[in-house]
């Protein structure tokens, strides 16, 4: 599965983090909730401390729910 990663497109004050993945790698997932819609955020850390940050699509919970998990046992990209 490929994954489209997207810039956001607004700040989502309200979106509820479901899961994440750890926060000691240079890259983190946060599964996240927001307006009857579920999304997987992305967060790059560079070595100088910046960051640069994608979304994908949203979905219902339920497809958001099999993209993490897919995404999670190495089946996206």
């Amino acid at each position: 599965m490929q994954l489209v990663w997207r810039k956001p497109t607004k700040a989502e004050d309200r979106a509820r983090v479901v899961a994440w993945s750890c926060h000691c790698r240079s890259i983190v997932y946060e599964l996240r909730c927001a307006g009857g819609q579920s999304y997987i955020h992305r967060t790059e850390y560079d070595d100088k401390g910046g960051e640069m940050v994608h979304e994908t699509y949203r979905w219902p919970y339920k497809k958001a729910a099999e993209v993490w998990t897919a995404l999670l046992e190495g089946q996206t990209m």
